[in-house]
């Protein structure tokens, strides 16, 4: 949930308000354009969901389906048969649930209330493999805690039970972005907010979470400061950013992983403005939101080849994603 703006004034904001608010507070100036969408240059094995100014779409190489109109919505997934969204509002967000023509059935996590001082935040939904579990990161406990930083919460749908998976430091900017590993449902991912012992700089690290021991411990370091990971089905492979030194843009990284051994073998795929990577279905091939200048964002398509970015293809056109709403990639099953 970083974007081009929060990174350069990512030292400041987090001293005021932590991670999960300057991402939700710093809007890039983008001008407000109708997407355009290229679906048939989409994997034919992959369903993608996004949101587009505030709308909710399902695309596919053959199809184009809006889900939701006005909805002011961000940061889709899809359940079993339904879709949830992050509703965004000026002072708090909630977690809702949406049927397949765009129907609310209910609310899954309530951030409104009488009193703006009481307002809560939700962000990062991700469901697992299962369909059954919904990992988020919220300030929901933070009249009780008195942290006002985001922790890591998973929602049990079968059990409508709530659990603290992670808790972060006091003003550190919080936890961010979990992700489900995709074939052990026992190991979940997430961004760690922090600052350095030394000079106090902001920096994020990829932590692993083991349901089965209750532990959690970091896989990558204070300097390489990286965010926004995402596994591949397999769950063999990763990608993810790092913030560059000039703190105006990223490099997108490509690496193995296993849940035992960690990363490894790392690769530097390329550099410039870019946010929430994510694998295809089809071997090799990536997904990433990417703009130029000070515009919104597009998202592109690429395949890996011999550690390299080849056939680099939008998927949409227009400059109007934001860098504040993830996307969300389901297989296709024939």
């Amino acid at each position: 949930m970083i974007k081009k703006r929060t990174l350069i004034l990512l030292a400041i904001v987090f001293l005021l308000v932590g991670y999960f608010q300057a991402a939700n507070h710093s809007k890039k100036n983008t001008v407000q354009n109708t997407v355009q969408f290229a679906n048939t240059e989409i994997e034919p094995n992959d369903k993608i969901t996004l949101s587009n100014l505030g709308d909710i779409y399902e695309l596919t190489s053959k199809n184009i389906t809006q889900i939701t109109t006005n909805t002011s919505l961000i940061e889709p997934i899809t359940m079993d048969k339904n879709i949830a969204a992050v509703y965004k509002q000026n002072n708090y967000s909630s977690l809702i649930e949406y049927d397949s023509s765009g129907k609310m059935i209910k609310t899954l996590f309530d951030g409104n209330a009488n009193k703006i001082d009481n307002m809560l935040w939700v962000s990062d939904p991700a469901i697992d493999s299962t369909k059954t579990k919904i990992a988020y990161v919220s300030d929901q406990n933070r009249i009780s805690t008195n942290i006002p930083d985001n922790a890591l919460f998973i929602l049990d749908l079968n059990k409508n039970k709530t659990t603290l998976v992670a808790s972060p430091d006091h003003y550190s900017g919080g936890i961010a972005h979990p992700v489900w590993d995709p074939i052990d449902q026992t190991i979940l991912l997430y961004d760690y907010y922090q600052y350095t012992s030394s000079t106090l700089e902001p920096y994020s690290t990829i932590m692993e979470y083991d349901f089965q021991t209750d532990n959690s411990f970091p896989l990558t370091t204070d300097k390489q400061n990286v965010l926004q990971e995402a596994l591949s089905p397999d769950g063999k492979k990763i990608l993810y950013l790092q913030r560059n030194s000039n703190g105006l843009d990223v490099s997108l990284y490509y690496a193995d992983f296993s849940a035992d051994n960690g990363i490894s073998n790392t690769v530097k795929l390329t550099s410039g403005d870019y946010a929430y990577p994510e694998f295809s279905n089809t071997l090799d091939y990536i997904y990433y939101l990417s703009a130029d200048a000070n515009q919104g964002y597009n998202l592109f398509k690429a395949k890996i080849v011999n550690n390299k970015l080849t056939a680099i293809t939008p998927i949409t056109t227009g400059d109007s994603l934001q860098g504040n709403s993830s996307y969300w990639i389901d297989e296709i099953t024939q």
